[in-house]
């Protein structure tokens, strides 16, 4: 069941992040795309890698780290996933996965 959050919380980050490269590379630059990166690849590696419960764990905790850091400018865009991630994980444990 965790795996279906884990899912939810890639494509929408993947979909979070296209947003925001689109609006950021005409000011910022392209390398904008290596910042947006990070919370694609912390919600991909649950879904690549198969629920093991220190991929999660640690994929939630650096998200929520760059949630914090990131929170005065794209940070908070994240917050669903990592919602999502944060429900998965606790799905995974009730199952026993």
């Amino acid at each position: 069941m965790g795996r279906f959050w884990f899912g939810g919380a890639a494509v929408y980050s993947v979909a979070a992040s296209v947003v925001w490269f689109v609006s950021l590379v005409t000011r910022e630059g392209a390398g904008v795309a290596l910042v947006l990166a990070v919370p694609v690849v912390l919600t991909a590696l649950p879904v690549l890698l198969g629920p093991q419960r220190i991929v999660v764990w640690g994929c939630t905790g650096l998200l929520a780290g760059f949630v914090l850091i990131g929170a005065a400018s794209v940070g908070l865009s994240y917050v669903p996933a990592l919602i999502m991630l944060l429900i998965g994980a606790r799905q995974m444990i009730r199952v026993g996965g």
